[in-house]
């Protein structure tokens, strides 16, 4: 089942699959009340997580949150942590702070 990580090419620079993905649920700060959060696996055996919901950040940009683990659980509990570290940085929350990643990218 592991054999995609011993998988070379010279032209593909990096191989990740999707390990596992959630709906996360939110109803104080996040105005939509849920997102997506996809945990990735490298071909090393790392992981890699992002949220659909990105937040806008003091110079106007749209960044979604990112973590990283040794294991899905972990990947996923730095997502989330590094998202909601995100909105500490808000003052007041507002609807305008949020936008979905394009689905085509996510």
């Amino acid at each position: 089942m592991d054999d995609w990580k011993e998988y070379s090419n010279n032209q593909i620079v990096k191989i990740e699959r999707l390990a596992q993905e959630f709906e996360v649920w939110e109803l104080k700060r996040i105005p939509y009340g849920k997102m997506k959060i996809r945990i990735y696996e490298s071909q090393n055996g790392n992981y890699m997580g992002r949220t659909n919901l990105m937040v806008k950040d003091s110079a106007g940009s749209y960044n979604p949150g990112i973590g990283h683990g040794q294991t899905v659980v972990g990947a996923l509990d730095d997502t989330i942590n590094d998202f909601f570290s995100q909105l500490d940085n808000i003052i007041e929350i507002k609807e305008s702070d949020f936008q979905y990643v394009d689905p085509m990218d996510f």
